[in-house]
């Protein structure tokens, strides 16, 4: 018997499995520094730009993801601030906005944690995508996405974006000027530039004529973005590279660390996958650990079986997308009513759960989600991850290929 060990919430879950598996992770990376030494020498060495360019500022905004994006602000937020003061903006001109996107306004509670120490030293405010009186319209992008920015971020004289590079399964990766086009982007914005989803070219890991990616870049540079600081992970989530500087040039040296870092090649798909989001924040709710399970359908085959761990302490995280998915009984009917109807975000995490539902069979741990969730979701439930896999076992070949894809969020199988 083989061990397998996925990461779930706070902890990780254990069971065995039969045959020998590929661990299919992003990179451990040998560290030879520290992860706030990697951060500081970014800093300290930004890529087409400068931090001088601050110097005299009396409003600068920092914004940064909620806690659905593990950004680790306690350890770039110290020499950040401390390179901003030699040139001489202090903390008393400086605004921290939480980017929250779609996603529920962060409360104070949820702030703290967030940043860290530095929250009782700086003015933090949590953005809302539908907050009219805190919104400015800026005009439309060359694709006709409406430009409705926080307020806050417009008014100030510089702008700094912190943030994770990340695949996205429809942006190609996260970072860069998606910190504040969608982060910090109004209900209309976020709703148009999401609608381009189903684009062919707007996929997983790919950068290369990607609407989305480019409508994005598109609004940051409308709006401005003085700097950027954005981190590469590694599987224990530590931070292997950082980037600072320009938010085209430096995400762009980003991209290519995160490349070497998450995606793996595989020779052919598997016939069962089990996979984990990476647990908290990642796992979440359902609405973010339904990237796992995209990640995971790359890696299985047609007519395979994905065992997906999330501990989801906040369920489903959406009622947009469960209310999509009790308007269906079948994969194939998610998206075709999905293709009839008009574009929602909420809604769109039901058309890529089909997807992949379309391609396995998926049989679900997860603590947040009863038994009458899981049937409205078209997903099998375990109580334990042992359970899950004893039942995927009950209709795989004989001497099945396994993979283990602990941190699928983060990793891009290539097949």
């Amino acid at each position: 018997m083989y061990q397998v060990k996925i990461p779930y919430g706070d902890k990780y879950l254990t069971a065995e499995v039969p045959h020998e598996y590929k661990n299919v992770s992003i990179s451990e990376e040998t560290l030879s520094y520290t992860s706030s030494e990697e951060i500081e020498r970014a800093i300290k060495n930004p890529i087409g730009a400068s931090f001088e360019d601050f110097r005299g500022a009396k409003n600068v905004v920092i914004a940064t993801s909620d806690l659905t994006r593990p950004v680790p602000n306690n350890l770039i937020l110290p020499p950040l601030l401390a390179q901003l003061e030699k040139v001489g903006v202090t903390k008393d001109n400086i605004t921290i906005i939480i980017g929250t996107g779609l996603h529920e306004v962060a409360t104070v509670e949820e702030m703290k944690e967030i940043i860290g120490e530095s929250y009782e030293e700086l003015k933090v405010i949590s953005h809302d995508a539908w907050d009219d009186e805190n919104l400015v319209s800026l005009g439309h992008t060359s694709r006709g996405t409406p430009i409705i920015i926080n307020k806050h971020y417009i008014e100030a004289d510089k702008k700094i974006l912190l943030g994770v590079i990340d695949p996205h399964q429809f942006a190609g990766f996260s970072g860069g000027a998606k910190g504040v086009s969608i982060a910090l982007g109004g209900d209309k914005l976020v709703q148009t530039n999401h609608s381009m989803l189903t684009h062919p070219k707007a996929s997983l890991g790919n950068m290369d004529g990607n609407p989305i990616r480019e409508d994005i870049d598109e609004i940051g540079s409308k709006v401005g973005i003085d700097m950027i600081v954005n981190v590469v992970l590694n599987s224990k989530k530590e931070v292997v590279h950082a980037v600072a500087g320009h938010y085209l040039e430096a995400h762009k040296v980003g991209v290519e660390k995160a490349q070497e870092v998450l995606q793996v090649k595989l020779d052919e798909p598997a016939d069962l996958v089990i996979a984990g989001s990476g647990g908290f924040p990642k796992d979440i709710n359902l609405y973010q650990a339904q990237k796992a399970l995209l990640h995971a359908a790359i890696a299985v085959k047609q007519g395979g079986t994905i065992v997906l761990a999330a501990e989801c302490r906040e369920g489903v995280g959406s009622d947009r997308f469960t209310n999509t998915m009790k308007q269906s009984k079948t994969p194939q009917e998610i998206l075709d009513n999905f293709a009839k109807s008009e574009f929602r975000v909420g809604a769109h995490k039901a058309y890529l759960w089909g997807h992949s539902l379309l391609k396995a069979r998926v049989i679900m741990v997860a603590d947040g989600i009863d038994e009458e969730t899981a049937k409205i979701m078209q997903v099998e439930k375990a109580n334990t991850l042992q359970e899950a896999i004893d039942l995927a076992y009950q209709n795989l070949p004989e001497n099945p290929s396994v993979f283990v894809m602990p941190k699928a969020s983060s990793t891009i199988p290539l097949l």
